[in-house]
Parts: structure tokens; sequence; C-alpha cells
């Protein structure tokens, strides 16, 4: 069965997350927000990620096929959650008081996480697979912006009150980190040389995956009334060879969509 025709069903559920900025897992910390905590915390966060990249991640990336990935995904998926959660709370609970730092700092860490898939993901996992998880990433970091508005604007509230929409909203965007983690998290060690077990069409369903729950996060974003004006848009990368091949797949259109989405 092809890995595009393969989706994890997330499991139904309490509350994911409080609603607040969307930020990377421990795997997608960029330098810039590790340097700005205590080093005591980036060890707690640190040892969540340990238990992540050995309790879910590891197991993810090694199963034996890509229908195996998908209920392993499916299975873990709570536990995910949970550790998630955890990393969130500990991170707001240290930036609450300068939310635009707070979201700042991580969709910067985003942004390097995709500078890595832009360098190796066409080697390792070819050039569709690095363009569903740039893809990806660029409607995320659309999500966080949106939401970090709402949090800057003390609106977010109306967002808590709604429950019934938040929670498959938390849920797509915690599927999403898992998701990206795991293809992070695999080309890490491939350009580390490290020996694993990961197995490469995982990495490349996982890419996939993630481009699907983002837009997903994307899709629940707006049902719950966030996107209500235009957005300017950045560019999302470099110049360089691999990403002239990625632009010319359609990432740029890709973005352009999203900006126009946006437009009441």
């Amino acid at each position: 069965m092809s890995a595009a025709l393969i989706f994890p069903i997330l499991p139904e559920g309490r509350m994911a997350a409080t609603v607040g900025p969307s930020v990377p897992t421990t795997a997608a910390f960029g330098r810039e927000l590790r340097q700005s905590l205590p080093p005591a915390l980036v060890e707690a966060l640190d040892r969540i990620g340990d238990q992540i990249n050995t309790e879910i991640l590891d197991p993810l990336l090694s199963a034996a096929s890509v229908e195996q990935a998908a209920g392993i995904f499916e299975r873990l998926f709570p536990t995910f959650r949970d550790y998630y959660i955890s990393s969130v709370l500990i991170l707001w609970g240290f930036l609450r008081e300068d939310t635009q730092r707070f979201s700042s700092l991580t969709i910067r860490g985003f942004q390097e996480s995709e500078l890595l898939i832009r360098e190796t993901g066409p080697r390792w996992i070819g050039q569709d697979a690095s363009l569903n998880a740039l893809n990806g990433i660029a409607t995320v970091i659309r999500v966080a912006n949106l939401v970090a508005r709402l949090v800057y604007q003390g609106e977010s509230g109306a967002l808590r009150a709604n429950e019934s929409r938040a929670e498959p909203w938390a849920d797509s965007v915690i599927a999403y980190a898992m998701a990206f983690s795991s293809v992070l998290a695999a080309l890490t060690a491939l350009g580390d040389a490290r020996t694993t077990s990961h197995r490469l069409e995982n990495v490349a369903a996982l890419a996939h995956w993630s481009k699907t729950f983002a837009a997903q996060a994307y899709h629940f974003t707006k049902t719950l009334g966030v996107i209500k004006t235009s957005q300017p848009v950045a560019p999302i990368g470099g110049s360089d060879e691999a990403d002239a091949v990625l632009a010319g797949a359609g990432l740029s259109d890709y973005v352009e969509m999203l900006a126009r989405e946006d437009r009441p």
C-alpha cells in the first residue's frame, strides 16, 4: 500500500492542550531558545526529549512497514501528547511574561529545523517527502503566528470557551509535532552518521503525515475564527540549489495559497 494512503487515526479524548502559541518539541528547539533558558530548565526538557526518543520516536521510525508505523503512531499518540503538554507548560511557565519573545524564539526553532530538511532531506528521503515536510513547517508557522496574535491581543479566552472545536485543533497541532519530530530525529541521526534501525520509508511517510496534520491544524484554526485578516508572508527559505528544486516543485505556490486564504 502506498504511504500516501496510510494515515494514523487520532483517538478522541479530552482537551489536548491549553490554547497558546504552538511550540516545537525538544527535538526542534533552536539554539537561540536553548541559550535563553536556564540550564536546569534545558536539562528538564532534554530529559523529556530523551524519553520521547526512546519510547516513541525510535519504535515509530524502526517499524517493519509503514502500515505498522501507522498503528504505532495511533497507539503512542496519547503518550506523546502528555510529554508534549509537559514541555509546553515548562516553557510557558518561564516565558509567559514575554509572549511575543516566546513565540518568536519557538518559530525560529522551526525555521532552523527547516534549514536542516532543505540541506539533508532530498538526499535521504527524496524531493517529494522533503517538500511535504517543508509544507508542514510553513503551515504550522502560520498557525502559530495567527494564534499568537490572539494571545497578544488578549482574545484567547474565546478559543478556550469552545472546547469542542479547540480539542481537534490541539490534537492536530500535537500530531504534527509527533510526525515532524520523528522526521527531524531521523535526519539528525543520518547527518551525524549515527547507526540506527530507522527505515527511510517510514521517515518519508511521516513527512507526508506532518504535512497532512499541519493542514488539519490550519483548517481547524479557520473554523475557530482565528483567520480574519491578511498577513504578510516572508520568504520561507534560502536560495541554494536544493531550495530551488523544492520551490520548483510547488512550495512557493503553496505559501502564496496560504496567504490568499488568510484574506477576509
